[in-house]
């Protein structure tokens, strides 16, 4: 706070002294310098904003996408009933999804469904062959990515995406490769089918962009007709190619500060100190709006914008810091029923349910646990300082006040959370590694109905155990 204000203070302190004494220079060089700095990291923010919220969506695909039944089913022995209820209906219906088509190994188009709510717009009505032209670069990438790989466990997804502007349609385009998670099933050959999605973007680019980074006087267009005093990011491609970037008017609080106070400093040359106090005053403010925007975009680009929970980005730092002080316990949880809700109430009641989840996980986990909003309806805890037969009490009563009626705007609305637990107590277990073992937990849990907790390395929930003794056996 202090360097940045004494930036913004010093330029406007010697344009005083020049003036004073005469000398006809002002010092724009620094002015500049200070600008574009700002500009640069305002920049690079939103370019990272715009990756992690492509990379939120990519990874809400690997429930379709990383599925031994997904394999069998359309891999092994095209089932298209099967496909069609799973992996079309299913996506179209739980998420913003609006187009899906699978090609199979040969990049042979052997399904797609678009949603009735598009098939008139000027993106979809063109046809599942044109969209499917429209993502082949996606699909050659993923193809690229998908030769030479070694899995170990469950695989990490593969997925490529771009957002595509066709007239005033703007759609997100996915390729994502079907993988299988336990290995019940396996590919028949080398290659993979591959899932191909396009969900609209609510509103024009700009706006949507905009909005969600707090842009001013935001603007999408080609790169050649963006002005040199506009900040930019390429965010689109059209459909002939060509680039489209978001632009806005970047903040310039040294240049703003040099040109209020110039008229001021011509004119009151007799009165240096008043002069230097104003000045002084209104770089403070200036600098206070600056660090609190940049506060504002970094909290953004960490955090979930629905819920306030900390997002994917956060996980490894905080689980580096936490494991290295002591034991903890790695807590993942998803929601039963969720798209049931979805499917009857619509997406609007959908969020609303995830932030009265989020509100409620806040009030009932402990000051020193850590909540984090993986996508979707997928959540996560790090509880530090914790054995896993406490970790498993917690989240039982986690579970049970989760599945307490929700008021919503809709009226009382109920549902179910599922845990899978993973015991840390050793720092040499990695963030990733920790995490697999809990969402192979939480795939267990799934398995024995709504509410369940399950720790890795048990073969039952708590709840169906005998009442146990004083230490618990694991597997």
């Amino acid at each position: 706070m202090r360097f940045i204000q004494f930036r913004l203070v010093g330029p406007a302190l010697i344009a005083v002294a020049v003036l004073i004494g005469g000398m006809a220079t002002i010092p724009y060089v620094g002015i500049a310098q200070i600008d574009a700095g700002l500009r640069q990291r305002e920049e690079n923010l939103v370019r990272h904003n715009i990756d992690l919220w492509i990379n939120d969506i990519e990874f809400s695909l690997t429930a379709w996408t990383i599925w031994d039944e997904s394999i069998a089913k359309i891999d092994n022995a095209f089932d298209f009933d099967w496909t069609d209820r799973n992996i079309g209906a299913s996506l179209i219906g739980t998420s913003r999804t609006r187009f899906v088509a699978i090609l199979d190994h040969t990049d042979k188009l052997i399904y797609w469904r678009t949603d009735d709510s598009v098939k008139n717009r000027g993106f979809f009505d063109r046809g599942a062959d044109a969209i499917v032209a429209d993502a082949s670069t996606l699909v050659s990438d993923v193809r690229s990515r998908e030769l030479g790989r070694t899995i170990v466990g469950i695989p990490k997804p593969v997925s490529i995406s771009r957002i595509e502007v066709l007239g005033d349609d703007a759609v997100l385009m996915t390729a994502t490769l079907f993988q299988p998670d336990f290995g019940t099933a396996k590919p028949k050959g080398e290659r993979a089918p591959i899932l191909i999605t396009a969900m609209p973007i609510t509103g024009s680019l700009q706006d949507f962009f905009g909005t969600r980074f707090l842009l001013d006087d935001a603007r999408v267009s080609s790169l050649e007709s963006v002005t040199p005093d506009r900040a930019y990011a390429e965010i689109a491609v059209g459909q002939d190619g060509e680039k489209k970037v978001l632009s806005w008017r970047p903040p310039t609080p040294a240049s703003d500060l040099l040109y209020r106070s110039l008229p001021l400093l011509v004119t009151v040359g007799a009165a240096l100190l008043a002069a230097g106090i104003f000045t002084l005053r209104m770089s403070r403010n200036t600098a206070r709006a600056l660090v609190a925007r940049e506060r504002r975009m970094r909290h953004a680009a960490t955090h979930d914008f629905l819920t306030g929970l900390a997002n994917r980005s956060l996980l490894e730092t905080e689980f580096r810091e936490l494991s290295r002080k002591g034991p903890l316990v790695v807590a993942c949880l998803d929601l039963d029923g969720f798209k049931e809700v979805n499917d009857t109430y619509g997406h609007a009641v959908g969020d609303e349910l995830l932030k009265a989840v989020a509100s409620r996980l806040r009030d009932k986990a402990r000051v020193t646990d850590r909540l984090f909003r993986l996508g979707g309806d997928e959540f996560a805890m790090l509880m530090p300082d914790m054995s896993a037969d406490r970790a498993d009490a917690i989240c039982q009563r986690l579970s049970r006040s989760l599945a307490k009626p929700m008021d919503l705007s809709k009226g009382e609305i109920s549902i179910a959370a599922s845990f899978g637990l993973k015991s840390v107590e050793s720092t040499d277990i990695s963030c990733d590694t920790a995490f697999k073992a809990a969402d192979a937990a939480l795939y267990h849990a799934k398995s024995f109905g709504r509410g369940s907790v399950v720790v890795s390395g048990s073969f039952v929930p708590a709840s169906q155990l005998a009442p146990r003794p004083a230490r618990r056996k694991r597997a």
